[in-house]
């Protein structure tokens, strides 16, 4: 009986593991900061920005940038920055958001981990992310169009099918945890299995 309920459980955890992250997507909020993220370390001075509003407005350090928006409400641009502490604010008609982040260089005493960009910034969103037919905004890629599933298949103890949602683990657009991990390994196996 027990292998039984043992066999019933993995059935029930993949297709719950593909419902709640089926795919890689950005905040829920209207208007969000996607990337980088609020006090985060970027040991580069190249940033990369995405950030999602409707009629929205991009503020670096107090002045307007322009960046692309290879979706509608999706705005993003790769920023050329000097070493030290930046503001980012996002204004749009759904509210404002402001983060704070350092590039360059040694952390102030209060950054968090460096954080690692992904993907790199010379990979277009649309490399991973599309329309749907009605023209919401989705993930369209998958990570095997870039990474190759045998290294993940041989440090992952679920089957292939099953890693197709990734995102339920991995932040698609960078962390300061290792592996791009969004919660700690052991708090992230535990969002499926007791």
């Amino acid at each position: 009986m027990a292998g039984r309920s043992a066999a019933l459980n993995s059935r029930a955890v993949a297709p719950a593991a593909l419902l709640l992250c089926s795919a890689f997507s950005l905040p829920a909020a209207d208007s969000a900061i996607v990337k980088p993220p609020d006090g985060a370390w970027l040991p580069g001075t190249s940033v990369q920005i995405i950030a999602k509003g409707e009629s929205a407005k991009l503020l670096l350090d107090g002045n307007p940038i322009e960046a692309e928006q290879p979706f509608p409400g999706v705005h993003a641009v790769t920023a050329e920055l000097l070493p030290g502490t930046h503001s980012l604010r996002l204004e749009s008609p759904a509210g404002v958001s402001e983060i704070s982040f350092h590039s360059g260089g040694e952390p102030p005493s209060d950054a968090s981990e460096q954080y690692a960009d992904h993907p790199p910034s010379q990979i277009a969103c649309t490399h991973c992310h599309g329309l749907s037919r009605r023209g919401r905004f989705r993930f369209s890629g998958g990570c095997q169009s870039c990474h190759p599933k045998e290294p993940f298949i041989k440090t992952h103890s679920h089957e292939p099918h099953e890693l197709a949602s990734c995102g339920m683990c991995h932040d698609a657009h960078g962390s300061a945890a290792a592996q791009l991990l969004r919660l700690p390994k052991e708090q992230a196996c535990k969002q499926c299995h007791n």
